[in-house]
């Protein structure tokens, strides 16, 4: 769009009629959508709405000084003026953005200003359009920003619009005077303030899933921010300005203005695709955009990912421009000015440090910067002595990281320094500052190849360089929990190759293969790079490719099953590969968002470690069943609830413990374990006892149902209809049938309806409702009906996956394992396992995992007899039957 294009020229500006505002404003905007969504940039967009409405108001104010009498033009053009404030004074409108405006008026003007300003306004307000205005003196405009931050950035921008030149050029320069010259730094603290409430309200990272494009880190408030600073310190009011005079670097100043053209443009194209001021950018306008910029979904990486890293890239790119720039605005106090007079502390010659900062003499600048092991040896030292990197060091160490010597990277003493980073403390943060300089990449060069990469779904909440970031800084939490995870990660010895496996563990993703066989190669040449012996490296390599390994077989499949536990210790093979792989295992499930890691994952990867350790250890005193078995035993027998009753011993005790699965006893306390017992013991034909308890470790709700076998068919099923028509979310079951034909189903629940333990009459209700089912006086279809609700998250905005069915019939020898993937939707657990009852199997134990809109759920079933299948056509059959019904109940939902 050329500025000849415009549609409001200047010389039609005076001929705009009030009575013909609307359909002026209407048809202008029409034309400017059309200009939008046919290519124009942003800064030609924001020109021209720019022009648009400078035109409609002057129009509105020479109607008014015409037809008002003598009275009205003195008022308009001589005792007062309009000025443009904000974005609009900084001719950056968006198609939807609001419009401020002031009033000028001398202290001596009369009414008839009032009456004046009033027609102005008057026929923009009856058009609809959006006018925020004020109408002050210049005393009261200079006192209400002496005492507001945000009036005095929004009249730092005043743009004269109309009437009195003279009065305007008064305000301009006394409010340059009093205002912006006055306590530069008291103003950039309040400025620093007032954005650290706008990320915590509109998201503190830039990697946001649904950022909002002008006020969430990195948005264009930023850009705001710096221009604001740069005329507070040095009466530069624009980027180009600043770049001109030198005061902000060629780099940064481009950086900023690509993307503020991005932000600008994209920004126009929400509010003209939405028809409204739409600052969000949701899942499904990303999805439009992408399509609109012109991306095409490739093999191993969607359209959408492909244009949300690119908008990450220049937001992360802004906001370090941004926050770099602002503390260079900031006065260096007397005292360090006076301090930086004497001989500061000088360390290996090269590295000086003022205060808490870290910086390099000014001789050896150039020495550091084109030696890579001098640069990680400033970096090391910042991490042991908890310094902070001097800003514009940093700048430059960017400018400089691309012209490094290629064979650099190679060198003995880069890998040491490398590798000691690695090892911590304080590995994630350095790692952090080294990501911002871009000196990572250089060491890692996947880094650079993910920076700013999405994954389009709920789950994953960053990108896949901040998680990767951010799961190092999980693990190296754990060395100050009082946990069992805590006590594994302190006895880690190479902690430099466990935080490196994590920082890589998910760089292969954006590949066209496997990310986790992308990411082998990957470590292979990371490793070759620092030098690595053949152990090392291999170790290294295993824990990046086989970095799922854990998480699957901890939540997929059952720790208590021999063949399990074997097959994954002889993958895994010594104590310091477990100890590592459950480390880097929950280190990854932390950061992929918060509560992610709930305390009933952690106690299912504890499970699987325990049960694991004796086999990598070959420790004679480790032994497979826990002495804690018997001595939980003795404890439970002398609880009161069992005090007493004939032929309840510590022997009987210990014999029903024996029954149950390990991971029932975890976490419950012999109280209710002794409840569970007497409930078995108490049981009598044709009932059903239902008890339950909540986990305060877990944040977990345990509802376990004990009846007899030939109660009812398909128990497991109507139990989990119950449930779903309860609104309860199934965590985990165990299912157990004992050969005097009782069954305990035990279930894990979390209770969406409760944030925290749910009332017992709540817990009680439920109980009543899977006893009716089971004994045939109420049907489970009932209860499901009855139990719909709203879905309150809303999907990411994609074509429904198609169901998947797998049979595994090698990993365990006693059961057939059915793993099922497909799209939640309330209802669905039921359907599966009543078409694994229709189907004429049992089950026997289920591992049910949820990740927002998608299920995993895992069955361990055998046939009515009780025994494995092994006919391929049946298991073929089983397959299909399962998927079918799984397809028919999605598409009736989708319907």
């Amino acid at each position: 769009m050329r500025r000849t294009d415009l549609p409001v020229s200047g010389s039609s500006r005076s001929e705009v009629a009030a009575s013909n505002v609307g359909a002026a404003l209407a048809e202008q905007r029409r034309v400017i959508g059309q200009q939008v969504m046919s290519g124009a940039s942003g800064a030609e967009t924001l020109a021209a709405m720019t022009d648009l409405v400078d035109g409609l108001i002057l129009g509105c104010y020479g109607e008014a000084a015409r037809h008002g009498g003598e009275a009205a033009a003195d008022a308009g053009l001589r005792q007062s003026c309009v000025v443009a404030l904000g974005g609009y004074g900084r001719r950056e409108l968006a198609p939807r953005s609001d419009i401020d405006l002031m009033f000028l008026f001398r202290p001596a003007a009369d009414e008839a200003v009032k009456a004046f300003i009033r027609a102005v306004l008057h026929p923009l307000w009856d058009c609809g359009f959006q006018v925020g205005h004020s109408v002050r003196t210049i005393a009261d405009s200079i006192r209400l920003a002496q005492t507001d931050s945000m009036v005095k950035t929004s009249m730092m921008e005043a743009r004269f619009l109309a009437g009195s030149s003279d009065l305007f050029k008064q305000f301009h320069y006394r409010y340059l005077q009093k205002v912006i010259a006055e306590n530069v730094d008291g103003f950039l603290d309040q400025k620093l303030e007032e954005r650290r409430r706008e990320y915590e309200k509109f998201g503190e990272t830039v990697y946001l899933l649904e950022p909002n494009i002008k006020k969430s880190k990195g948005g264009l408030r930023d850009s705001h921010l710096l221009q604001w600073a740069g005329r507070a310190r040095y009466q530069a009011p624009t980027i180009r300005e600043l770049s001109d005079r030198g005061i902000l670097s060629r780099t940064d100043s481009v950086a900023l203005t690509e993307a503020r053209e991005f932000l600008w443009r994209v920004r126009a194209l929400l509010h003209v695709h939405a028809g409204t001021a739409q600052e969000i950018l949701t899942f499904d306008e990303q999805v439009w955009l992408a399509q609109h910029f012109g991306y095409q979904d490739q093999p191993h990486l969607l359209a959408v990912e492909q244009f949300m890293q690119q908008y990450y890239r220049h937001t992360m790119g802004l906001h370090e421009c941004c926050t770099r720039f602002v503390q260079r605005c900031r006065s260096v106090p007397l005292w360090r000015r006076l301090t930086r007079l004497l001989p500061a502390p000088r360390v290996d010659q090269y590295f000086v440090i003022y205060g808490g900062t870290l910086t390099v003499a000014d001789e050896h600048r150039v020495t550091v910067l084109e030696s890579l092991a001098l640069l990680l040896r400033l970096f090391d030292l910042a991490r042991e002595k908890n310094l902070t990197i001097a800003p514009p060091l940093l700048d430059d160490i960017h400018r400089h990281s691309l012209h490094l010597a290629a064979d650099a990277y190679r060198e003995p003493e880069v890998s040491r320094l490398f590798l000691k980073i690695m090892a911590g403390p304080r590995t994630a943060p350095t790692l952090e500052v080294m990501h911002r300089a871009h000196l990572l990449e250089q060491l890692i060069p996947a880094m650079g190849t993910v920076r700013g990469l999405m994954q389009f779904n709920q789950y994953h909440k960053y990108t896949v360089d901040e998680h990767s970031l951010l799961a190092v800084g999980r693990a190296e939490a754990l060395a100050h929990e009082p946990s069992m995870l805590g006590d594994v990660y302190r006895s880690i010895k190479r902690k430099d190759i466990l935080h490196l496996s994590i920082l890589m563990h998910d760089l292969g993703k954006g590949q066209e293969q496997d990310h986790s066989d992308v990411g082998k190669r990957m470590a292979e040449d990371v490793a070759g790079r620092l030098g690595l012996d053949e152990q090392d490296t291999k170790r290294f390599s295993f824990l990046v490719h086989r970095h799922l390994l854990m998480g699957h077989t901890a939540f997929r499949r059952d720790p208590n099953d021999e063949k399990v536990v074997f097959q994954f210790a002889r993958e895994v093979g010594t104590p310091e590969m477990l100890k590592k792989l459950l480390t880097l295992t929950a280190a990854d499930i932390a950061a992929v968002g918060p509560g992610v890691l709930t305390k009933w994952k952690e106690s299912l990867l504890i499970a699987l470690y325990t049960r694991t350790m004796p086999k990598v250890s070959g420790d004679p005193e480790i032994r497979e069943v826990p002495e804690r078995l018997i001595q939980f035993a003795e404890e439970v027998s002398r609880q009161p609830i069992l005090a007493g009753q004939d032929g309840v011993d510590r022997a009987w005790v210990e014999a029903q413990l024996r029954q149950f699965p390990e991971q029932h006893l975890y976490g419950s306390g012999p109280a209710r374990i002794a409840a569970h017992v007497a409930a078995i013991q108490r049981l009598r034909s044709g009932e059903v006892i239902v008890e339950a308890d909540f986990h305060h470790d877990l944040g977990t709700c345990e509802y376990m149902v004990i009846t007899h076998n030939d109660l009812s068919p398909g128990i497991f099923s109507k139990i989990a209809g119950v449930m779903a028509g309860s609104g309860l979310q199934i965590l985990d079951a165990q299912i157990l049938t004992r050969a005097d034909g009782i069954v305990v189903d035990t279930f894990q629940v979390m209770d969406q309806d409760y944030q925290g333990e749910p009332p017992a009459e709540r817990r009680r209700t439920v109980g009543d409702r899977i006893a009716a089912v089971l004994k045939g006086w109420e049907h489970v279809d009932d209860v499901l009906r009855r139990g719909a609700r709203l879905k309150l998250t809303r999907p990411i905005p994609k074509p429904r996956e198609a169901a998947e069915v797998r049979i595994d019939n090698e990993t365990s020898d006693r059961f057939t394992i059915i793993d099922i993937f497909a799209d939640d939707r309330q209802g669905l657990l039921y359907i599966m396992t009543n078409a694994i009852f229709t189907l004429g199997l049992s089950i026997h134990a289920a591992r049910i995992s949820t990740m927002l809109d998608q299920v995993c759920d895992v069955f361990y079933v055998t046939d009515r007899a009780g025994k494995k299948m092994q006919d391929h056509v049946r298991l073929e059959l089983v397959r299909m039957g399962i998927e079918q019904a799984i397809e028919k109940f999605l598409e009736i939902k989708a319907a």
